[in-house]
This record gives structure tokens, C-alpha cells and sequence, in this order.
């Protein structure tokens, strides 16, 4: 499980004089909590958020608790974080989550000159927070050119479901695009005139 650290937030303290000391501001919220004034430094944001995985075990006043962004706002120039919300996920109750698909071997089709195309990177599940997989992996070695491999073949346990179709393709062997150059014609090269180089001026 990932875990996030955030500590109370003092909301007289003016917001962005914790973003100029690299803290941003957030709330915490959710069914069995209050709403929490929370803030967390930007390098743990950014830690947090290149892990896989959507659930997030964090410390509140009435301890541990699993929660997941709600949203995130960042500048729109400088893209730096500016607020962040947490929403509680209750224990025993169903989530809908995404969740990252690990793409992991070799397709045989790659070892023929094959190319590996990934459609989809993200998987939605169903389930108790605690059920929830960090990510679910997908074996493409065995992927033969003309091979694809669909949301049906993934393992994903049976403790959570996907609403998506089965037959939605996760990625695909291909046979490789070839190259092809075309020779134009110039008909002034023809009649034995050359054209002029860009260090060439052009006769006036």
C-alpha cells in the first residue's frame, strides 16, 4: 500500500507563504472524518504521484485512513503544485479506481522485427481499498506478430472487477512499417539546367 505524508495545516497561516517554503495546502475529507486542513511538502506530492497505484494509506485525527486524490491543482505556467484535495475511501466499500498496466517481457514477434504497440496503459477497477492492486501486469512474450493481447488475458485477481470489454486491446505485435522513398522528377535537371543552391543567389 502507498502511503502519503501529511500533517495538519494551520489555516491562518496564508497559502502562499507555505508554497513559497515549498509546503502546499490541501484538504482531507471524506464519510467517517471531518473535513481536515492538511499540507504536505511538494517533493512528497511528487514522489507520491510517480508511484503506481491510486490508494493512498494516510496519518488523520482519527488515524490511519486510505484516501485518493480528489484533484490536484497546479500553475498553469510553471505547472507547480498549488493545492491538493484527499477524498477517505471507507473500508469495505467498493471503489472505482484506475490503476497502471505494467507492460513486462518480450513479445517473440519483436525478436522476428515486430513492433510492440501499447493502446491502453491504465486499467479501471472495481473493489474494497484494500483489494486493490498497485497495478496489474501484462506478459506480452508470448505475442507472435499479429498478436494482440486484450483485457480479457490479464490477471487480475478475483477479489476486484473491470467494467471494460473484455475485448479491448492492451497492445498489439506488428509487422514493422517499411520505409519507402519516392524518386521525383525534375524536369529541368532533365534538359541538363541545375537548380540553384541556397548559397547560390538567383540571377535577377
Amino acid at each position: 500500500m502507498n502511503t502519503l505524508k501529511i500533517q495538519p495545516r494551520n489555516i491562518e497561516r496564508k497559502p502562499h507563504v507555505l508554497r513559497e517554503n515549498g509546503i502546499i495546502p490541501g484538504m482531507l475529507y471524506g464519510p467517517n472524518i471531518q473535513n481536515n486542513a492538511v499540507k504536505a511538502s511538494s517533493n512528497e506530492l511528487y514522489k507520491a504521484l510517480q508511484r503506481p497505484g491510486e490508494v493512498y494509506e494516510v496519518m488523520s485525527k482519527n488515524g490511519p485512513v486510505l484516501v485518493k486524490f480528489e484533484e490536484i491543482q497546479t500553475h498553469p505556467v510553471t505547472r507547480e503544485f498549488i493545492h491538493f484535495s484527499l477524498v477517505q475511501m471507507p473500508k469495505g466499500v467498493e471503489n472505482e479506481v484506475d490503476i497502471p498496466v505494467n507492460i513486462k517481457g518480450t513479445p517473440i514477434g519483436v525478436k522476428k522485427g515486430g513492433v510492440l504497440m501499447v493502446l491502453k496503459d491504465e486499467l479501471t477497477v472495481n473493489g474494497v481499498p484494500r483489494s486493490i492492486p498497485k497495478e496489474v501486469v501484462a506478459n506480452v512474450s508470448d505475442l507472435d506478430i499479429g498478436d494482440k493481447l486484450t483485457v480479457e488475458d490479464l490477471e487480475i485477481g478475483n477479489k476486484v472487477e473491470t467494467p471494460e470489454n473484455d475485448d479491448e486491446v492492451i497492445a498489439v505485435c506488428k509487422t514493422p512499417i517499411k520505409e519507402v522513398f519516392v524518386e521525383t522528377y525534375d524536369p529541368l535537371n532533365d534538359e541538363g539546367q541545375s537548380m540553384p543552391t541556397p548559397s547560390e543567389p538567383l540571377a535577377l
